[in-house]
């Protein structure tokens, strides 16, 4: 009977360290994500001004001040145009990539090692340097001269700064959706490839719909929302780049919720266009959802 009781007590023991282990991730996720998610939709109900410290309610304003902007929506044009484009092509690509880079050889290992550089690089820094690249006397206008391109400086024209920015995000983001489908690719067993090219299936399109797809159906879902989910939050790149300009043909989202809260103290109406964001992009994630499971 003691040894049962002393069974017990290590039990316990363990329990209260595995607890102790994962409070701080609890608490971190407790204060920064749960309390401000609760703090932001309480502000996105009141006229609240931290600096004067005026505080007070307002009802539904915040949300009928967004939602009759123009200039929110023209944001979030461009922010479904940029998820669009960006989450297609990165998603193709990093596949494309993890195929290429599939086998387990040191020059393979090594190649991967070098087109997953931009993605463990901060992007603030990569910002900074494709400042440069897409600059009139940039790296970028030195290549096309010579295929007999005429310069151009891609951020200050309203036709080409959006797409030179998603060109930089899909330069960044597709290597890391690559190890993604790396992960996937590797826990195919081979005997199934095998058997599959005995039966006939050979080309890269048949082995991409009748077996990779299915079997990588859900590491594909999980690529496609996180890549809709960063689109949709588009920030740094442009706020470094453009800020926006020129002549608004980058304005996102989150630029305009930046300004609403740090040059207009706008703070409620800050608070309401994100978590009208929100639903937006949980909207696109269960549609994406559903479009992929029904998917055979």
């Amino acid at each position: 009977m003691r040894r049962l009781r002393g069974h017990e007590r290590v039990s316990g023991l363990e329990q209260l360290t595995g607890y102790l282990f994962v409070l701080p991730t609890f608490l971190i996720l407790g204060v920064f994500v749960l309390f401000a998610a609760v703090y932001s939709l309480w502000i996105s109900l009141m006229h609240y001004d931290p600096f004067f410290h005026t505080v007070y309610p307002v009802g539904l304003s915040n949300y009928k001040y967004v939602a009759s902007s123009r200039l929110y929506w023209f944001s979030m044009l461009h922010a479904l145009e940029y998820t669009g484009v960006v989450v297609t092509i990165q998603t193709f690509l990093a596949f494309f990539f993890a195929v290429l880079f599939n086998e387990k050889t040191p020059v393979s290992r090594f190649t991967r090692a070098i087109v997953f550089i931009p993605a463990v690089t901060s992007s603030a820094v990569i910002s900074v340097l494709f400042i440069w690249v897409f600059s009139a006397q940039g790296l970028l206008n030195a290549f096309l001269v010579h295929l007999g391109v005429h310069p151009e400086n891609w951020l200050e024209s309203t036709t080409w700064a959006f797409p030179a920015i998603m060109g930089l995000n899909i330069f960044t983001t597709a290597p890391y959706f690559m190890i993604m489908y790396l992960a996937g690719l590797q826990s195919i067993p081979s005997s199934i490839l095998e058997s599959a090219a005995l039966d006939g299936v050979r080309n890269a399109f048949q082995r991409f719909r009748y077996f990779y797809f299915p079997m990588l159906k859900f590491t594909v879902f999980f690529v496609v929302v996180l890549g809709i989910i960063g689109s949709m939050q588009l920030f740094d790149q442009v706020f470094i780049m453009t800020d926006g300009g020129p002549g608004n043909s980058t304005y996102v989202p989150l630029i305009y919720i930046y300004n609403q809260a740090f040059v207009f103290d706008n703070f409620g109406a800050a608070a309401a266009a994100s978590f009208i964001l929100f639903v937006i992009i949980l909207i696109l994630t269960l549609a994406q959802r559903r479009l992929i499971s029904e998917v055979r």
